[in-house]
């Protein structure tokens, strides 16, 4: 979906939403920080391999999920880690997950534009893309997670 539909989206140079990252941050909470690692990897390198752009989505996906393994360590109570819950909108309350999607996606957006550009120039142009993409992605993320989030009742 994200290479074939997102980043064939042409909507403005200011916007190119990384949705795929979802995958990595709706990992359950109590996954151990080299699978993290490996699975940002993994899945970079995949959007990079059919995105021809050259390994930046392999560092930006290892380091989110250096940093989602510490956010989530910090951010939640040892019972709930040990529960082993995903982070998902059915487990979380929803300011919590809002804010979670949104600081994840925008340091995934800014290490992406900044590894695009790799220079300190136009340094207000690229955390205006960062965050112009990061909240539409969150938004998007927001959006799958409401969709497949339906509570179920047993009848």
């Amino acid at each position: 979906m994200q290479v074939l539909i997102l980043n064939g989206l042409d909507i403005s140079s200011y916007i190119n939403p990384q949705v795929f990252i979802l995958f990595l941050l709706l990992l359950p909470v109590n996954t151990e920080i080299w699978f993290c690692l490996i699975a940002g990897f993994i899945s970079g390198s995949i959007v990079d391999g059919l995105s021809n752009t050259n390994g930046i989505h392999a560092f930006a996906g290892t380091a989110l999920g250096y940093f989602r393994f510490f956010y989530i360590k910090f951010s939640l109570d040892k019972e709930e880690i040990e529960r082993g819950m995903s982070p998902n909108l059915k487990n979380m309350p929803i300011s919590w997950h809002f804010f979670y999607l949104l600081i994840c996606s925008l340091i995934y957006h800014w290490i992406v534009f900044f590894m695009e550009a790799f220079t300190f120039t136009g340094l207000g142009a690229l955390t205006l893309k960062s965050v112009t993409s990061a909240i539409i992605a969150t938004f998007i993320m927001l959006l799958i997670g409401f969709l497949f989030s339906r509570k179920t009742t047993n009848v």
